[in-house]
């Protein structure tokens, strides 16, 4: 059975927003980023009964691949609407290069992010930077994660556990998440 709920959770930059956009747009899913509904305008969040109100709303739905890294009631709210979760579990040594790259081009480039919000380069050197909350934060994550999803999870919700970048685009095509890989093929030349 193809699942038609799909929870994508991990630590900060493990490709949680860029995974489900790819199987999102494989699968013909409605993509929902959690921080869509989360962040306000001047990255003040929402207030947190309207912020359940959303994601309750947007969770009800048929189908959807959703991401974020929530816990509390929303996180339940994802996990109990979900028919799979794939958990991004990879190491700070993967995930810190990654957050890195992602911020200075997001800054450089003046991205703009939920709510018309956009990382700049003054934002990445204040002291509720992304780039020291993501790594502060990256145990607890995994811990609450494995808590919620590993061997003895309270939910009984197929879990994808992946914990290597390697295997995560293989394993999502063998399951037919993602298409097939294509090899490009020299084209052949007669002389």
């Amino acid at each position: 059975m193809i699942p038609k709920r799909i929870a994508v959770v991990g630590p900060v930059a493990s490709g949680k927003s860029t995974l489900a956009a790819e199987i999102a747009g494989h699968m013909g899913l409605p993509h929902l980023d959690l921080d869509n509904l989360f962040w306000g305008a001047g990255w003040t969040p929402v207030d947190t009964v309207i912020f359940q109100k959303r994601a309750r709303d947007a969770l009800s739905a048929e189908t959807w691949i959703a991401d974020g890294n929530y816990g509390g009631p929303v996180g339940e709210m994802l996990l109990g609407h979900a028919e799979l979760a794939i958990w991004l579990d990879l190491p700070l040594r993967t995930c810190l290069p990654r957050l890195l790259k992602r911020s200075f081009r997001r800054a450089a480039r003046g991205e703009e992010l939920f709510a018309g919000n956009q990382e700049t380069f003054r934002h990445l050197v204040a002291r509720d930077s992304i780039l020291l909350w993501g790594p502060a934060h990256h145990r607890q994550h995994r811990r609450r994660w494995h808590h919620h999803l590993g061997p003895n999870k309270p939910h009984g919700l197929p879990v994808l556990h992946l914990t290597r970048s390697t295997t995560v685009a293989p394993t999502l095509r063998d399951m037919r998440l993602l298409p097939a890989a294509t090899r490009a093929v020299a084209p052949c030349r007669t002389l």
